[in-house]
Parts: structure tokens; C-alpha cells; sequence
């Protein structure tokens, strides 16, 4: 996702062009088109990150998860959530809101109370820390080496935190906004190793997909607390050293189409199966939903909770709204 907000009037026979992008390209593209029509044409086009924020225009999330809205407002829609120790661009602020970047370019709003606002050079120096990630489900960090002791702060599955030293069964840890504690051992792993051990085979994707059962469906969310169609799928892939985008409707523009028949007989367990509303001669293709297929036309999908369905119309398992609007099916594991 990019910003493209452009929009031209005229004064005195002057062609104005006014907005934000968030590259020099994009700025250039809109005044060459312009430009074109011979006409003079002054530019008002701001580019992002806005002056204001100076060198600060980066972030590292400091909550166990960071909630980012469509809009700022607390009222506004879930768009996405960032994980703890995970870096974002920040473009601009509104008050208290600053509309941020993800690591997918994925664009949102969140508050700035939850993350370390920096720079570039910072947010390097975190990255190349040695860093946790935390592999159990959920875990919390305390003040001393010592589980009867204060709650520092919560954390979940693919957490990070930079490692300080060892305390026995204890990691002394850093969080990205300084705060600082002690986090089992057994509640995470050296982060480059995890990363090195990463394998996308099918079966691992089934194992870890299958691990969410019973989960519930939270629109806009991706960690262990509760998932949409899209988070869900993005965490089950991450976990296997796969980064997908946000939404459904970007993920199904990923690997390469697989096609579809009545028995699936091309489709493999692992794939991406995406569901919506096929194209009329009024409105283009709507994909709203995704589900990771397990063979034998059963498939793996948020929806209410994360559980089993399928295409197969004598099973007991059938999925009848499903089934009635697949459009796609893809693939992004290697053969």
C-alpha cells in the first residue's frame, strides 16, 4: 500500500496540485502527467514522512501487541496489528495519531503511547541487537528473576525483545522503549537461529494452522489472542519463514495461481484458497476471504473461530457459503 492522495484545481489558468505521497517517484509521475497538457502547473504535493517528525520518523512497537486502526480514533476499524520489537515507518502525526508504515506497507494509524518513536540508525542498532523471540504462546516479562515478582509486561508468540544475560532459567531482557526485565527461558529462542530453522513444507503449515484451533475470530487482528481470515494466514506462514501481505485481497496477488476443477486435483495442502465476489459487467472481483487448503477439499479458515471446513457437498464439514463463492487458489511454497 502507498499514499496517493493528489488532487489538482485551477487558478487563473494555473493547474494546482495539491496532496501527500510517500516517494519522490510518485511526486514526479503526478506533475509529468500534468504537465502534459501544456499548461503551467504549480506544486503544492507534500512528500512523507512530514518535515515535522524530522530523523524520528520510525517506530519499533513496545506493546506485546500494537493495535493500528484504518483511521485515527480509537473508534475507528482494526486494520492491523504490530508486534513487540518489530520496526514500522511513521509518515505523519495527527495529535496523538500517527499514520505508520508496517514492515508489509501495510498503512494504518496508531496511538503514540505504544511504541518507541526513533530513528533509522536506531531502529538498525535494535535489529542488529540479540534479540528473543518468544515462542510460546504467551508469556510475561517481571521485574526480577522470579515469577512471584511485578509484571513488567505481557508478551506472545513471535514477540521480540533483546536478550542482556542469562539468570539461570531466566533471560534478563530489554524492551524497545527501555523498560527491562526477565523473561523465562523456556518462553523463547535466539532469534537469528529461529529464523535459520524456519521450514515452509506443507506439513509444517498443517501442524501450525491446525496449532490455532479454536481461536477467535477478531476483525483487523494477527496474533495468538485472536485472528481475521488474513492475520491468521499471515501468522501460520510467518512462523514457517514466509511473510505474507495484510489482506486477502494482496495475498491472493501472491505465488502463482493454481487452477481449480471440481475434484481439486491440482490444489495441494499448504495452498491459499480465496473466496468473495466474481466479477460483473458493474463491479470488478471482490476477495474478502482466505483459508489454507488441507487436502482431500478440506481447508483451515478464521471465520467465527479458526476450525476445519470443507468443499466436499456430502461431507458434514461442508462449508455452503464457501464453497458457493470460491474464486482462486494459490500457491507460495516452493515445489
Amino acid at each position: 500500500m502507498s499514499v496517493f492522495n493528489v488532487a489538482a484545481c485551477e487558478t487563473n489558468d494555473v493547474i494546482i496540485l495539491t496532496g501527500e505521497v510517500d516517494n519522490v517517484a510518485a511526486k514526479r509521475a503526478a506533475l509529468e502527467a500534468v504537465s502534459k497538457s501544456g499548461r503551467p502547473v504549480r506544486d503544492e504535493i507534500v512528500v512523507l514522512p512530514a518535515a515535522e517528525l524530522g530523523e524520528k520518523c520510525w517506530g519499533i512497537s513496545s506493546l506485546s501487541y500494537l493495535n493500528a486502526r484504518e483511521k485515527p480514533g480509537n473508534a475507528s476499524e482494526m486494520g492491523t496489528q504490530i508486534l513487540m520489537g518489530n520496526a514500522f515507518k511513521i509518515l505523519k502525526r495527527e495529535t496523538n495519531w500517527f499514520l505508520i508504515q508496517a514492515s508489509d506497507r501495510y498503512l494504518s494509524w496508531t496511538e503514540g503511547s505504544g511504541f518507541l518513536q526513533c530513528t533509522a540508525s536506531d531502529v538498525r542498532s535494535w535489529n542488529d541487537s540479540p534479540l528473543l523471540i518468544v515462542t510460546a504462546l504467551e508469556g510475561v516479562i517481571y521485574e526480577k528473576p522470579d515469577a512471584n515478582s511485578l509484571a513488567v509486561s505481557d508478551v506472545i508468540l513471535c514477540d521480540l525483545v533483546r536478550r542482556v544475560a542469562k539468570h539461570g532459567d531466566w533471560y534478563q531482557v530489554d524492551l524497545p522503549d527501555g523498560r527491562s526485565g526477565y523473561l523465562a527461558k523456556k518462553a523463547a529462542t535466539n532469534y537469528a537461529q529461529w529464523q535459520q530453522t524456519r521450514r515452509a513444507t506443507r506439513e509444517n503449515i498443517e501442524r501450525d494452522a491446525k496449532s490455532f484451533l479454536g481461536r477467535p475470530y477478531s476483525w483487523g487482528c494477527n496474533t495468538p489472542r485472536g485472528v481475521d481470515c488474513s492475520g491468521f494466514t499471515k501468522l501460520v506462514f510467518y512462523l514457517n519463514g514466509v511473510n505474507l501481505s495484510r489482506n486477502a485481497s494482496q495475498q491472493a496477488l501472491q505465488g502463482s495461481e493454481v487452477p481449480i476443477d471440481s475434484n481439486f486435483s491440482a490444489l495441494k495442502k499448504g495452498d491459499l484458497v480465496f473466496f468473495g465476489r466474481p466479477s460483473t459487467a458493474q463491479e470488478p472481483e471482490k476477495v474478502n476471504h482466505v483459508g489454507i487448503y488441507l487436502g482431500d477439499k478440506l481447508f483451515i479458515h478464521a471465520s467465527g473461530m479458526v476450525h476445519i471446513s470443507s468443499l466436499d457437498p456430502a461431507s458434514s464439514l461442508r462449508d455452503t457459503k464457501a464453497a458457493r463463492f470460491l474464486l482462486h487458489a494459490r500457491r507460495v511454497l516452493a515445489e
